[in-house]
């Protein structure tokens, strides 16, 4: 057999192997967690569906879902419908937001009503939903839902990923959905060490962490997974642990999306009213409601003393 074949031959095989075990090297459970973790920090998708879940031993279930839009040409304002089912007592709520305030729908009065099955009173609220309340001044609204600085976010995103790259690979493996790593309570301490120190993370203080991760020391069987899809395309939580012998569990679910065409409108200002103008509107619709009911039953009263008395003269005869 000629020689420089089978030298050409060695050759290929020995770079079709070496380029097989770089493949298998690039595409490892860790690397694809991080590339595609890396992607969703990158992403700019405008559309994101999530759902949290939270249980116990007792019957203290509860979980949230929704739908939040970033507006595809201005990243400020965002619509966020929420469903918020605790006991199974379901309530709904519709937020706005942009650079300066906050809006609460007021149809979540409507909700709120419905879901203690108070139904005449339905009818009073659902004339309310048009309009929305600016919490923007609200100590607690504006604590929870302050404006989203986008750009900030992805930086400390992109500067938080770098932190899996030091983890063990046999954390990371390949799942239905993507690719997955099991973190330990060690992992998640370190984890909140490298969240702390990204400008996002600073905003609270360093006793705050100290705190949030002393609060970790009672929980024990601490298993955490995180999960991160094909493209970035959604990312998953799941906590479970056991606390004051009760058995805790958290999950958190996203998928994302993009719509190039969408567009959230802020509240018109003839629709913005202030909590006292809101409660004002609400009360007056309540007397009218109260109103119309003492009215009916006075009329049922009446109705019935007439058919009585009409009875008697009847018999009179």
């Amino acid at each position: 057999m000629n020689k420089t074949v089978v030298v050409g031959t060695a050759v290929v095989v020995i770079v079709a192997a070496a380029g097989g075990g770089t493949y298998a090297v690039l595409h490892t459970p860790k690397r694809q967690f991080a590339s595609n973790l890396v992607k969703m920090t990158k992403s700019n998708d405008n559309i994101a569906d999530f759902r949290v879940t939270a249980s116990g031993t007792g019957d203290d279930t509860g979980s949230a879902s929704g739908t939040l839009k970033a507006d595809a040409q201005n990243e400020n304002n965002l619509a966020v419908h929420l469903k918020v089912n605790d006991k199974n007592t379901p309530e709904a709520m519709n937020i706005k937001m942009d650079k300066k305030h906050v809006y609460v729908s007021a149809d979540i009065l409507t909700s709120s009503v419905k879901a203690y099955g108070s139904t005449g009173l339905t009818k009073v609220t659902k004339s309310l939903d048009k309009y929305w309340l600016d919490a923007s001044h609200s100590v607690s609204l504006e604590d929870t839902y302050s404006p989203i600085k986008t750009k900030e976010v992805r930086s400390d995103a992109t500067s938080v990923t770098e932190w899996f790259k030091d983890l063990d690979s046999s954390k990371f493996k390949k799942v239905s959905n993507g690719y997955q790593v099991n973190l330990n309570k060690a992992d998640m301490k370190s984890l909140m060490t490298k969240i702390s120190k990204t400008k996002s993370g600073k905003e609270l203080s360093k006793s705050e962490w100290k705190e949030a991760k002393s609060s970790l020391d009672p929980v024990k069987n601490f298993k955490l997974k995180l999960t991160v899809g094909v493209k970035g395309k959604s990312f998953g939580i799941d906590f479970s642990g056991k606390e004051n012998n009760r058995k805790e569990r958290l999950t958190f679910k996203v998928n994302t999306k993009r719509d190039n065409n969408l567009k959230v409108k802020m509240p018109a200002k003839s629709l913005i009213k202030t909590e006292s103008q809101l409660t004002a509107l609400l009360q007056d619709k309540m007397l009218d409601y109260y109103s119309d009911q003492i009215g009916s039953t006075i009329d049922e009263f009446n109705s019935s003393t007439d058919s009585s008395s009409t009875s008697d003269d009847i018999l009179d005869a």
